[in-house]
């Protein structure tokens, strides 16, 4: 086999590498198909009510156990006070990494309030509903 010939086939199988892994890695990139959509924010999820200036809400989950996530500009301190007076069946369950957990009672309503930027992200998980048919369907 001449030179040539095997610097050519070097070429070949280092090319078909180089396109397999730009490949592999273009693959590995790319966003989920599924993501959950961001949606105008309603005035409660289920029994936990959601603040007036939330934006960027995202629901996860369409059956029991539920989820949504959403942002606030406002302080963690200022939205557990908010939530703690809306919702007494509420209560501070504990804080870790800064992030600070409310549960109802029950332990069927959890709520994370977390820094973050300049404001905080709110992470719902409703277990059980609790609410009538209605309020709830006003939810989805």
């Amino acid at each position: 086999m001449t030179t040539y010939m095997t610097m050519r086939r070097y070429l070949l199988s280092a090319l078909g590498f180089s396109m397999m892994t730009l490949s592999m890695s273009a693959h590995a990139t790319s966003a989920p198909e599924s993501q959950p959509d961001i949606t105008t924010c309603p005035a409660s999820f289920y029994a936990v009510k959601i603040h007036e200036e939330a934006r960027q809400c995202q629901r996860f989950d369409a059956q029991m156990p539920a989820s949504m996530v959403y942002f606030v500009n406002d302080s963690t301190d200022a939205l557990v006070a908010f939530y703690l007076a809306l919702m007494p069946d509420l209560h501070l369950k504990g804080e870790h990494n800064a992030r600070i957990l409310l549960t109802n009672d029950a332990g069927d309503v959890r709520v994370v309030v977390s820094p973050d930027g300049e404001g905080a992200q709110i992470d719902i998980l409703v277990v059980t509903d609790t609410q009538t048919s209605t309020e709830s369907s006003a939810a989805e």
